[in-house]
């Protein structure tokens, strides 16, 4: 019987022979597909019980400290920004203590969290309406399409159109963002905190996720998991971190 050695060598020349000849264009295209993902990225929700916390946690992770977004009327919650670049950006999103009448879905996980988690991600609609009849096209069901606002410490009122499929609450599925006409995108002027460096979904039963995915047009695609979860890989200054 040949050794481990030998068997471990005798894999790695198969490996290689198999690789001649198609290896760089099947990394071009997993590359190729994995930028594509990753432009679709409109930002990620980073959810904590306490604003003020949670952009001190991030700052210590990253090295940045996020800037104060603005609050959500009629949402309860309020946020802080910190950006990953072109039109990308970490959304910290909180309770806001002077929306207390607002009891939400997402309001009740928010107060309930021991510790900040990555909650849901958005993507990048384009055309939030282009998106809606993508996804009836799919045979799926559009759940909503609502307009929502916050304004700016510094007085500017962000807008935008968020289209939501039916089965978005799943962690791995998105709700995607169409911006305004004429309104500044989040990450233009909030603190860099460096970069997205991979995206990676997990799901126990990926296939209704990846579906819903297909049906809003976009690139990325859920992994088998124990659990539903993202999870972030970010190149910051102070070097890689990873948020689940």
């Amino acid at each position: 019987m040949a050794s481990e050695q030998t068997r471990r060598r005798f894999l790695g020349a198969c490996l290689a022979i198999a690789g001649v000849g198609w290896s760089s264009d099947a990394a071009r295209a997993v590359t190729v597909q994995r930028a594509t993902a990753l432009a679709e990225v409109d930002h990620l929700i980073w959810g904590v019980s306490d604003l003020a916390a949670g952009i001190a946690q991030l700052e210590r992770l990253t090295g940045v400290r996020p800037s104060v977004g603005g609050r959500h009327p009629g949402r309860g919650t309020r946020n802080g920004i910190l950006s990953l670049g072109s039109r990308q950006y970490i959304e910290v999103l909180a309770p806001d203590p002077q929306q207390p009448e607002v009891e939400t879905a997402r309001m009740a996980v928010l107060k309930g969290l021991a510790a900040p988690r990555l909650l849901t991600w958005c993507a990048v609609a384009g055309d939030a309406d282009a998106m809606a009849r993508r996804i009836h096209a799919a045979w799926q069901v559009v759940r909503e399409i609502r307009d929502g606002s916050r304004q700016r410490p510094d007085g500017v009122t962000l807008r935008w159109r968020n289209v939501y499929i039916d089965g978005h609450d799943d962690v791995v599925v998105p709700y995607a963002i169409a911006w305004a006409e004429g309104t500044p995108h989040p990450s233009g002027d909030a603190p860099v905190g460096g970069s997205l460096r991979a995206l990676r979904l997990e799901h126990p039963m990926p296939d209704r996720s990846n579906a819903l995915l297909a049906a809003m047009g976009l690139a990325p695609r859920v992994e088998p998991g124990w659990r539903a979860q993202l999870i972030a890989t970010l190149d910051t200054p102070r070097g890689e971190v990873v948020l689940r």
